[in-house]
């Protein structure tokens, strides 16, 4: 699985076209066959990541035990809201977020005890719908 997720590490991050929310959209097309669609007049930028976590809420629910696919919501610090998405991967053993944001300027894949070390705070794993 994992040299099927490395595919997507490396897309280049443009938050008017491919934003984190983009990217999940695309790999669960790519992946998972799943037609994920997020409202096609959302917010984009500071405004965008503001509204990411009530946007994507109607779309799944909790889980306590997330695997391959689920959505991961993130809060990026030093904001208290939710506004960073990512996709979830069990990989070599642990847990691992594929997510994109304009710090690190692409798609990237982070083991999920890492995420703290880049400002990232998982505010909790979603199953789609």
């Amino acid at each position: 699985m994992r040299e099927i997720v490395e595919r997507f590490v490396g897309v280049p991050y443009d938050e008017a076209s491919m934003d984190c929310a983009d990217l999940v959209v695309l790999v669960q097309r790519e992946l998972f066959g799943r037609e994920v669609r997020m409202p096609g007049r959302r917010p984009r930028g500071t405004e965008g990541q503001a509204a990411l976590g009530s946007l994507s809420m109607p779309l799944c629910r909790p889980t306590e035990r997330p695997s391959d696919g689920d959505l991961v919501l993130m809060t990026e610090a030093p904001h208290k809201r939710p506004g960073h998405a990512g996709v979830f991967f069990f990989l070599a053993h642990e847990g691992w977020v594929l997510h994109s944001n304009e710090r690190n300027g692409c798609s990237v894949l982070h083991r999920v005890r890492d995420l703290p070390d880049f400002g990232l705070r998982i505010e909790g794993y979603y199953t789609w719908a």
